[in-house]
């Protein structure tokens, strides 16, 4: 079964300057370095998860993954990756589902700063515009000791947001066929109509759907992280040259957050802790 987050793929035109910029959003440095042929991929961890920051060459094959199509074509969020405890049945058994996916193939992780990672992963190809680009791996590559966090610091991952025109392929694609867990279905008005919201769990990290009529296809709406300290991260922040709103109630009761304006390649961004 599919039992924890792994990342989210991000493509980037200046992968230095965007591993600076992650670098100081997250401050600290849990990342790493890797290869595959003449791709450079930067590897960012937090508790629960990390980014892949990946180079992108302006071809058709994008990162060291062959069966990926390029989602977003103005780099950003291209792809979530999720780790199975079982992948050889859960390939059978997403095949019998007549899901459209690629065959199981390894992958060589050469690391710079630690001993290389053999993994096994397929892929969920898009079939239609309300699908998303899905990695499934076999174990987690990210960083096994994944560092101390100040409390001034970023930790973890509190949700990833995804628009579709079609929150019901959404819904019956995760918890019928993926098995991931749909802890909230509603509806909320937010002050100029009613928009239904799906949040699915998996390992600590909340994809929340959101539904968009208006739009013809799937997209990112952006990333919440999570700061032990938001009032420290807050001031962090601003002191590297971030800008930020002003802290303000979250919609989770108990919950504040802050919107990063000048977020890495302009991705929408806030930060999320708890009230004091």
């Amino acid at each position: 079964m599919l039992t924890h987050f792994k990342s989210i793929l991000i493509t980037s035109e200046n992968i230095e300057e965007s591993h600076e910029q992650f670098h100081k959003l997250f401050g600290h440095d849990t990342s790493d370095i890797c290869n595959d042929s003449d791709l450079k991929i930067y590897s960012h961890s937090l508790k629960n998860g990390s980014i892949e920051l990946c180079e992108n060459k302006n071809q058709k094959d994008i990162f060291y993954y062959s069966q990926l199509e390029k989602h977003n074509q103005d780099n950003g969020v291209q792809a979530l990756s999720i780790i199975s405890d079982d992948i050889f049945g859960d390939h059978k058994k997403f095949k019998q589902m007549n899901l459209n996916i690629s065959d199981i193939e390894e992958i060589d992780f050469n690391f710079r700063n630690r001993k290389n990672v053999k993994s096994r992963l397929f892929s969920l190809k898009k079939t239609n515009s309300s699908d998303l680009n899905l990695l499934i791996f076999d174990k987690d590559t990210s960083l096994s000791n994944k560092g101390n966090y100040e409390d001034d610091t970023i930790s973890k991952f509190n949700q990833i947001i995804i628009y579709t025109p079609d929150v019901e392929y959404l819904r019956n694609l995760f918890t019928e066929k993926l098995g991931i867990r749909l802890a909230l279905d509603k509806i909320f008005n937010f002050g100029e109509k009613d928009i239904r919201m799906m949040f699915f769990r998996i390992g600590g990290v909340t994809l929340e759907v959101i539904e968009n009529p208006d739009s013809k296809s799937l997209s990112y709406g952006g990333v919440g992280w999570h700061s032990e300290n938001i009032s420290k991260c807050h001031k962090r922040l601003i002191d590297s040259n971030f800008e930020l709103s002003e802290i303000r109630k979250g919609r989770k009761p108990g919950t504040v957050v802050a919107t990063i304006r000048n977020a890495p390649l302009k991705m929408p961004t806030i930060i999320i802790g708890l009230d004091d």
